[in-house]
């Protein structure tokens, strides 16, 4: 089993599509299942908190991979079975594809020959993300993004209590409009928008007389400039603009 970034992905949108629908209707039994399996859960929440994991160095980065390649490893062939089971349930839900899923999905492979290669630039890939600066952005901590709301909301068994709790009227409006767009459509808005934000970062930069605000000003267009389209950075995006304004 070494697609579980994709199973994961597909779950998440899954879930959060039939909410949107109406209620979580007929996911709600495999949701079941998936919050009994204490394997499953730590390897989906792993996945997440990856995303934004930070090291200020390459060799810390460099071990983290190497140690969490054996972690997974034996995680990933607890879980194999049940993974198929969840495959099979949503294997038919579209996604966009996710590089350091992916990248996190090549270490679960066994060792030979043919895929030296391919490990070699997973784990390159990922010392990079790990090494990488995350967005700098002050918010209130419990304005996560809509990702991880919905994946901790799932497996705590409260989805509904924090996703009308967590998000505005307004942001529940953006998040289905989101979900909704087609990938052309989510490539062109994903352009215009990253244009707006970066248009209003070099005015505040030109305005700016403070040297730790123009450093962050600087990573965020730097961040801005590295986000490829996907409808969860569309929606990172549109938080950004909302708080540059």
């Amino acid at each position: 089993m070494n697609n579980f970034g994709k199973i994961k992905t597909k779950f998440l949108k899954k879930i959060t599509e039939s909410y949107h629908q109406g209620g979580l209707g007929n996911t709600k039994n495999l949701i079941k299942v998936v919050k009994k399996n204490k394997d499953f859960k730590e390897m989906y929440l792993f996945y997440e908190e990856i995303e934004n994991k930070y090291f200020d160095d390459k060799e810390t980065a460099k071990l983290y991979v190497e140690e969490i390649e054996t972690i997974l490893k034996k995680k990933a062939k607890k879980i194999k079975q049940f993974c198929e089971v969840i495959n099979m349930s949503v294997h038919d839900t579209q996604i966009e594809e996710n590089e350091l899923y992916n990248s996190i999905d090549q270490l679960l492979e066994d060792d030979n020959l043919k895929n030296i290669d391919k490990k070699v630039l997973a784990k390159k890939k990922l010392v990079e993300h790990l090494t990488t600066k995350k967005e700098v952005k002050d918010t209130d901590k419990t304005n996560h993004t809509v990702n991880e709301n919905l994946l901790h909301a799932v497996l705590a068994n409260n989805f509904n209590i924090l996703y009308n709790n967590t998000l505005s009227e307004n942001q529940k409006e953006e998040l289905k409009n989101i979900l909704s767009l087609t990938n052309e459509d989510l490539e062109s808005k994903t352009k215009e928008l990253k244009e707006d934000i970066l248009n209003k970062v070099e005015s505040m930069l030109l305005e700016s007389k403070e040297d730790e605000l123009t450093n962050k000003l600087t990573n965020v267009k730097t961040h801005v400039n590295s986000i490829k389209p996907s409808k969860l950075n569309y929606f990172r995006l549109s938080e950004l603009k909302n708080g540059l304004n």
